[in-house]
Parts: structure tokens; C-alpha cells; sequence
């Protein structure tokens, strides 16, 4: 198979594009359904998104780190270098806050933070439904579904591994300027290398993209160890049984992105390391 990666950009087609575009778009439909499908059941959990999340946060003892929007969807993140957890305006907003349709058997019982709205105490950045951040939406109270806990679960994970120490989220921190990088600058290295024919620049690009691929794998430990967090953050609040399940299915498919990444990335890597080694024959 090693003359297919070198005959030109065709391989690159069949072998990478094809494959990683394959892979992006079943991750990507995964997430939306999943996402879709369990937006749509209630959590039990009366809330808005930006309290829940200074709840979680507070509750692990994270009161130092800020809550704010962001625009889009599913762009939630956590920001290790501010200590800022960003949810999306549209897991903020998601239809159906206020009315959920309903699921298997019905709508599913109260959980122990149902009742009423539960206030989250007091801390930087977000509280009580009043953003500090310019521009900000201002969610209304409502009740939040499986898929907006789960995702909002998920980043104080991330958090709480920033927090503790965790040491593949430390790697990630200290590969994160290799990594970039190797995603922008290495394959220009690596094309002008193998067409200049010179070897030394063609093997520092794929130095740079090693590190690249390196970072999508070091981030897949990271992105399964704040779902694991997430559901034991989330279990004792009523998000067992059928919603338990739910949040486990919407944070599952959440991680396939990143294999799918991973994978991607490795086959890139592969690529260009025949087309480096094996035009030297």
C-alpha cells in the first residue's frame, strides 16, 4: 500500500479525506442526535444553565471559577488559563426548558433538586441568572433537560481536572504550542520539503505534526475522564435510570469526536510520512 501514498495527491483523497471526512460527519451526526433526542426530556433539575453550573462548580469547591456565555452551539468549554467555564447560548437556550415532551413511559419523576428554583450560591463570574460578561444573554428560570445537564456536567469535569492536577490535561497544557503548530505550520514544511527536496525541513515538519497527533490522543483520556466525573456529579442529583442513560449516551457521543479526530490525525500523520520516506528511494 506504500505506492498509493506516494502517487501523488489522489491518495490523500482516497486514504485521508475520504476516511476523516467519513469519520467527522458519523461523529458529528452522533452528537446532534444524541443531543437532540435528549434535549428533549426533562432532568427534573429546575434551573438555569448558568446556575446549574455555579451550583456544580461551587459544590466542588470551584468557586473561583467564572461562568460566562459564548456564542454558538455545543462550543461549550472550559478555559484552563482564565479558570472560565463557557457554555454555549444554545445549550443556554435549548427548546424545551419550559416544556418537554415526553419519553418511554412518560415524563420522568421529580429528582432532589426539583420543586421549585434551587439558587446557587454566590460566586465570580455568574449568579442567579445575572451575567457579568458584555453582552450577555439572560437566560430565563426553567427546567433543564438531560442534554444541557450532561454537557454543563461535563466542563465543570474538566474544571475539577484542572484543579486536582490531572495529569493528562497537564501534558495537553504543556504540548498545546507544539500542537498548534504542527496543525498550521508543519504540513506547509512538509510540502515545500518533499518539492524543494529538502529532507531536513520535511522531517521538522513532521516533527511539528507528530506533536499534533500526539495532542489528539492525549485529549481523548482527558475528554472520557470529565464524562466520568460529569454522571458522578450528576447521578446524585436524580439523573439516574432512563436519564441517567441519557446523559451517558449524549457524553458518549460527545467523545466519538474526538476519536474520530484522533484517527484523522493519525492517517494525515501516516501520509506524510510516506510521502517524506518514501520519495527517498
Amino acid at each position: 500500500m506504500a505506492f498509493l501514498f506516494s502517487g501523488g495527491f489522489l491518495p490523500y483523497i482516497l486514504l485521508v479525506m475520504v476516511p476523516g471526512l467519513v469519520l467527522s460527519l458519523w461523529a458529528a451526526y452522533r452528537v446532534r442526535s444524541a443531543y437532540g433526542k435528549w434535549a428533549k426530556v426533562d432532568s427534573g433539575i429546575t434551573m438555569n444553565a448558568f446556575d446549574f453550573a455555579r451550583y456544580l462548580l461551587n459544590a466542588q469547591g470551584l468557586n473561583g471559577v467564572s461562568v460566562e456565555p459564548t456564542p454558538g452551539s455545543l462550543t461549550d468549554h472550559y478555559d484552563p488559563r482564565s479558570r472560565t467555564l463557557r457554555i454555549s447560548t444554545g445549550v443556554a437556550n435549548t427548546a424545551g426548558q419550559r416544556g418537554f415532551g415526553r419519553s418511554g413511559g412518560g415524563q420522568m419523576g421529580g429528582s432532589p433538586m426539583s420543586g421549585g428554583p434551587m439558587g446557587a450560591p454566590m460566586g465570580r463570574g455568574y449568579a442567579y441568572g445575572v451575567s457579568t460578561a458584555p453582552g450577555s444573554i439572560q437566560p430565563g428560570d426553567g427546567r433543564l433537560s438531560v442534554a444541557q445537564v450532561a454537557v454543563i456536567a461535563h466542563e465543570v469535569g474538566h474544571a475539577q481536572q484542572h484543579a486536582r492536577g490531572d495529569l493528562m490535561m497537564s501534558i495537553r497544557q504543556v504540548i498545546v504550542p507544539v500542537a498548534q503548530l504542527g496543525s498550521t505550520l508543519a504540513p506547509w514544511l512538509i510540502i515545500i520539503g518533499v518539492f524543494m527536496k529538502l529532507s531536513g525541513l520535511a522531517v521538522l515538519g513532521l516533527a511539528f505534526f507528530a506533536g499534533a497527533v500526539l495532542f489528539t490522543f492525549v485529549t481523548l483520556p482527558v475528554e472520557f475522564g470529565a464524562s466520568n466525573r460529569a454522571l458522578a456529579f450528576v447521578g446524585p442529583l436524580g439523573l439516574t435510570g432512563e436519564r441517567g442513560e441519557g446523559a451517558r449516551q449524549v457524553l458518549r457521543a460527545a467523545g466519538w469526536t474526538y476519536v474520530a479526530a484522533a484517527l484523522t490525525a493519525l492517517l494525515t500523520f501516516l501520509y506524510y510520512v510516506t510521502l517524506v520516506f518514501g520519495g527517498r528511494r
